[in-house]
């Protein structure tokens, strides 16, 4: 029997190192218990007097009532439960059967635990009341519940602890058996109690099966079906850089590439195709690596997510291994459209805006020359010219739109003289203000200087001053000015012409916004050259917005950098 309890300390031994896991600290009391008890049959045993016996039999008592909540405690946090029990409560619990202890103590005036206490040929027996049996029974109800969580929380673990944790449940009822066969049958308590303390003997033998499986080396105990189910590949490895938990999938995965078994493997010989991967294992640091592996004869790609597992130290870490094969596959398809539309972006712009461009000179020569024709002839010549200007500034327009939407598009800024710049715009646009009679000013003073990409400038200044002439009346006026401040400077376009109500106002700065009202001589337009217009001078750092009333005009200013030159 002194060998047993001997076999109890060594138990008790082996737990306490993992006595920082959920739940152990109850499991260390439990078995602290369990010898308590087992020590005070031993002496109940050497003793010859009643007193002394009664003693150690009230010793037993205590033990067995404590050993209820700690099974209690230990079953709740190992089953999973994420809220912890509050320290009142866990006092109140242990209170209950501490003052049921200490009613054993005071029994012999208060006669609430045994009816009957006699010595029977050496051995103490004793009758129980209706009060004791009563607390008993309800002790054995907690621990059969607590019992069935258990059961149903091996049922669930991984397959290869499935098992032996059944054995190790089935052993550990010994002990309640015994008790319960103690209250049915009290007569049979002198012998029962010897063989109780033998019990020692299976709690060994429940020790030598968890470590075996190494049942406290995964934080906490053991993983639930959860990780089971999950798609993703899960590999848990401690601070020596041994595999110690996986879950099935990962064990699948390394099954197709020919290892059949990789618990307790070392992640220098099993990752040693993966160098990135093995290092952030070795050294528990957090981070991702892309690995490439070839199974059932075809190339996949993962991406592994390595986390540390940390308790006041760095203990281990977790493996998170993601297919991502198909999520490649479908980038590198948006790759090769994405360079299909660059090549069609290049062939529309030399072989679609080249011949609007030449047309355009034509039509600009034959309007130098109009005076040569007759009026019939003139009007034609000049519809067409409005023609050719509208189509070739839409597709400007939309090819510049494809070129905004390209990510490696880069502007190229540079120190520019912007009254030049605004010249160059009016001039271009001197036709279409004239043929209305509408007077283009250029109010720029010489000498201001910007910084800024030449054609994204000369793009914005077009696409606003031709918005002026289209929605100004015959005889009015279209004026370019700029306003210096600090670094920036602040271009206008401004027009008396019809104007806009605040509501559209606030329409024409909406993302992707699209719309456009007829001009002032029934023009048409798409809106997009204001969206493009805003898009780049975004692109360049600076910022848009318009002012506007309807009938009084409109002025629309956006902000480069740069100002006066010295």
């Amino acid at each position: 029997m002194s060998a047993s309890v001997v076999m109890s300390g060594i138990i008790l031994f082996f737990v306490y190192g993992y006595r920082k896991e959920r739940g152990v600290s109850y499991l260390i009391g439990l078995i602290a218990c369990r010898m308590i008890y087992s020590a005070s049959i031993i002496m109940e045993k050497s003793s010859y007097l009643l007193t002394d016996k009664l003693i150690f039999r009230h010793l037993q008592s205590t033990a067995l009532n404590f050993i209820v909540p700690c099974f209690i405690l230990f079953v709740y946090q190992l089953v999973g439960r994420e809220k912890l029990v509050k320290p009142i409560w866990r006092f109140a619990l242990f209170s209950v059967f501490a003052l049921w202890s200490l009613l054993s103590w005071f029994d012999s005036e208060l006669h609430v635990i045994y009816r009957l206490i006699e010595l029977v040929n050496g051995h103490l027996v004793t009758s129980r009341t209706v009060y004791s049996i009563a607390f008993g029974l309800l002790c054995f109800s907690i621990i059969v519940g607590g019992v069935f969580f258990l059961f149903q929380y091996i049922r669930n673990i991984r397959s290869d602890f499935r098992k032996p944790g059944m054995w190790v449940l089935f052993l550990s009822m010994f002990p309640f058996a015994l008790e319960v066969a103690r209250l049915i049958q009290p007569e049979w308590s002198p012998w029962l109690l010897s063989l109780s303390v033998y019990c020692g003997f299976t709690g060994m033998l429940m020790l030598v099966i968890m470590l075996r499986i190494k049942f406290f080396a995964v934080v906490p105990f053991a993983r639930t079906i959860v990780l089971d189910t999950l798609q993703e590949s899960i590999v848990i490895t401690n601070a020596s850089g041994k595999i110690i938990d996986s879950n099935k999938q990962a064990s699948r995965w390394f099954a197709g590439m020919g290892h059949t078994e990789i618990s307790g493997r070392d992640v220098k010989e099993l990752l040693e195709p993966w160098p990135e991967w093995r290092r952030l294992c070795e050294s528990m640091q957090e981070g991702r690596a892309t690995i490439e592996a070839w199974l059932d004869g075809e190339r996949k790609i993962y991406n592994v997510n390595v986390y540390p597992v940390h308790r006041l130290r760095k203990q281990g870490s977790v493996s998170l291994v993601v297919d991502v094969t198909e999520k490649e596959k479908h980038l590198e398809q948006i790759a090769q459209l994405n360079r299909m539309k660059d090549q069609l972006f290049t062939i529309v712009s030399h072989d679609i805006r080249s011949p609007l461009a030449s047309q355009y000179q034509l039509i600009a020569m034959l309007e130098e020359d109009q005076y040569r024709f007759d009026e019939e002839h003139r009007e034609i010549v000049g519809m067409l010219g409005d023609q050719i200007r509208q189509t070739l500034g839409m597709t400007n327009n939309l090819l510049e739109w494809f070129r905004s939407q390209r990510e490696d598009m880069a502007l190229r800024p540079q120190w520019l003289e912007l009254s030049e710049v605004a010249e160059d715009c009016c001039h271009m646009l001197r036709a279409q203000s004239e043929a209305k009679q509408i007077e283009m000013k250029n109010a720029i003073p010489a000498g201001t200087r910007v910084y800024a990409d030449r054609e994204v400038l000369g793009l914005v200044l077009r696409n606003l001053l031709s918005n002026a002439v289209k929605f100004t009346g015959a005889g009015g006026s279209v004026r370019v000015g700029a306003r210096i401040s600090d670094d920036l400077t602040t271009i206008s376009v401004s027009d008396n012409g019809v104007g806009m109500d605040e509501k559209h106002v606030l329409r024409l700065f909406e993302e992707k916004a699209l719309n456009s009202l007829p001009g002032t001589a029934g023009e048409r337009g798409t809106g997009l050259g204001l969206l493009v217009s805003r898009q780049f001078v975004e692109r360049s750092g600076g910022k848009m917005w318009a002012e506007s009333r309807a009938g009084q005009g409109s002025v629309f200013y956006f902000t480069v950098r740069g100002g006066k030159e010295g």
